[in-house]
């Protein structure tokens, strides 16, 4: 993400889908913004790919493939997953309820203590969860110091663009990074994926 002296307007809706848009609204172009920080998100002597290219591999089975992403994915490469809103959207998100596409980067699979794999990514959509707008709208209102209601809040993100390269790299920071220990805020969430399925077989975890 660079250096707080360097940030500026652009880079921060490079990484975040945003309500920067004019007159506060959300951002749009998550396949372009996904595009983009895949091979940022990616081992140096990785290169980053796309979810739906390892999902056609001839003469393999499903969870064979599946099995192609988990290998890609510990080894440091990114991946872009694209599918319907309604299936790896987060649960609140502008995109959760629609026809259309998002998109973002799957970054590596882990494994909890009762053995259960999940897919962890990187959704640069702020409106995603409960806990993303959360985390949004606590940050303009601190940094614009207002007590302004979530609703009333679009007039502060319109002004974001205007905003010191600090203090630009501050909201950035804050997003991508959280505000706990573990150094990743909730836009990194875990994804549970039925590996004997395509993508449809998506769920949020």
């Amino acid at each position: 993400m660079g250096s707080a002296s360097d940030c500026t307007f652009d880079k921060l809706t490079q990484w975040l889908q945003a309500y920067v848009d004019t007159g506060g609204q959300l951002l749009g172009k998550c396949l372009v913004r996904a595009e983009a920080l895949a091979p940022m998100l990616t081992k140096a002597e990785q290169k980053s790919g796309w979810l739906k290219t390892m999902m056609k591999a001839p003469t393999k089975t499903i969870p064979q493939r599946w099995e192609g992403v988990e290998a890609a994915l510990n080894k440091g490469q990114a991946l872009v997953i694209e599918g319907r809103g309604t299936e790896i959207s987060g649960d609140q998100s502008k995109f959760a309820k629609s026809t259309g596409f998002h998109a973002f980067v799957l970054l590596q699979v882990i494994e909890d203590g009762d053995g259960k794999k999940w897919f962890i990514g990187f959704d640069p959509d702020v409106s995603a969860t409960a806990e993303t707008q959360k985390l949004w709208n606590n940050t303009i209102r601190a940094t614009f110091d207002t007590k302004d209601k979530d609703e009333d809040l679009g007039k502060w993100n319109d002004k974001v663009k205007d905003l010191k390269a600090d203090t630009l790299y501050e909201i950035l920071t804050t997003m991508v990074l959280g505000m706990t220990t573990t150094g990743f805020g909730p836009l990194v969430r875990r994804y549970a994926i039925d590996t004997t399925k395509e993508l449809e077989g998506a769920w949020r975890g």
